[in-house]
């Protein structure tokens, strides 16, 4: 009888705890190139959840905000300040639309509802530029002296401005020297093996 207690006491403690710890997570990935008034996508994936959420991208608290979010049952931009209704569905990747109105630095915070309980994702600093399209080349105006800097490439995550290359992403990096790498693990193979044979 005492063992059955024990037990019943680990079995409610266990469904207890299973309780407290289910929440939701989300993925939400955004394009680092963002400049004003052009529209871009974020792709939105809610995990670890159940049902249907309203979907709100904040980057400042004021009704009319310097966000407009796409809402295509609507067919038009609307302010960051409100939500789309039955937007994601737990398990769902969704592409979300959205266009910024002003240059700055902007805290950005993803917020999840369903019906009465909300949910709070930091998603990270948006940094918005001044831009505008010239043919192929997307020239950004407004740098600190007033100068026209055009990006001629982006290839292999490496950017290049005027012919030259001045940022090449860390990924970019190591698959440059992953060849190197791979040689030094050999001949460490082969060191050890004649190391054992003498």
């Amino acid at each position: 009888m005492l063992a059955l207690c024990n037990f019943m006491r680990w079995v409610i403690l266990v469904l207890l705890m299973v309780g407290f710890v289910s929440a939701v997570d989300v993925d939400f990935d955004c394009p680092g190139g963002i400049f004003v008034g052009e529209e871009f996508e974020c792709s939105l994936e809610v995990f670890d959840g159940d049902g249907v959420y309203d979907v709100k991208v904040e980057l400042d608290t004021e009704r009319d905000s310097v966000l407009k979010i796409w809402d295509s049952e609507g067919g038009e931009w609307l302010s960051g300040y409100y939500y789309l209704r039955e937007f994601v569905e737990d398990g769902d990747e969704v592409d979300v639309r959205l266009k910024v109105s002003e240059v700055g630095r902007y805290d950005g915070v993803l917020k999840l509802r369903q019906g009465d309980k909300r949910e709070y994702f930091e998603i990270g600093e948006f940094v918005v530029r001044a831009s505008r399209v010239l043919g192929d080349e997307v020239v950004e105006v407004g740098s600190s002296d007033d100068e026209i800097v055009v990006l001629s490439d982006v290839v292999d995550n490496k950017i290049v401005l005027n012919n030259k290359v001045v940022y090449e992403s860390r990924d970019s990096r190591v698959v440059d020297l992953l060849p190197y790498g791979f040689a030094v693990f050999l001949i460490f193979v082969i060191g050890v093996l004649l190391w054992n044979r003498g």
